[in-house]
């Protein structure tokens, strides 16, 4: 009897841990994000730097470095898919660029964070598809800011 509580015990354990997960990735995602790498290279700003930014009801929109482009959102686990994207028809001086970015969100399957501050978008096949900076501090990065900060002026 015993036996089978703690296997219930660990089951229910090891469930809770994979739940955890889905929410962390989903809240660690929302927020502002400058887009540093399109499709393996290297971006350069056209009218403006390409972004993407996260809100926290599956709303996204963002900057292709030409042209504004706005939709919704769903993550699941570390899983992200992307809705239809609404994109304005600007002409501009890196279309390679947008194209880049836009295939990126098209082909987007995965999200895997290297630290709260850098995420990559993997493809289904595992292929980094975007890569993303954060342009803002989370709240963990405002907490570690500031713990910083009255340790410094305590010194």
């Amino acid at each position: 009897m015993k036996k089978a509580i703690l296997m219930v015990m660990a089951v229910a354990a090891i469930c809770s841990c994979g739940a955890g997960k889905k929410n962390d990735v989903a809240k660690a995602l929302v927020g502002d994000w400058e887009i540093v790498e399109a499709g393996g290279a290297a971006v350069e700003a056209g009218f403006e730097k390409p972004t993407v930014s996260f809100d926290d009801k599956g709303g996204v929109h963002g900057n292709t470095s030409i042209n504004g482009f706005f939709g919704n959102y769903e993550v699941e686990g570390d899983a992200i898919k992307f809705g239809e994207m609404g994109v304005t028809k600007m002409m501009g001086p890196t279309p390679e660029v947008e194209t880049a970015v836009l295939e990126g969100l098209d082909s987007a399957a995965k999200v895997e964070f290297a630290d709260n501050d850098n995420a990559s978008v993997l493809s289904k096949d595992g292929k980094t598809v975007l890569k993303l900076k954060r342009t803002e501090l989370s709240e963990n990065g405002q907490e570690e800011a500031a713990a910083q900060e009255s340790a410094e002026s305590a010194e």
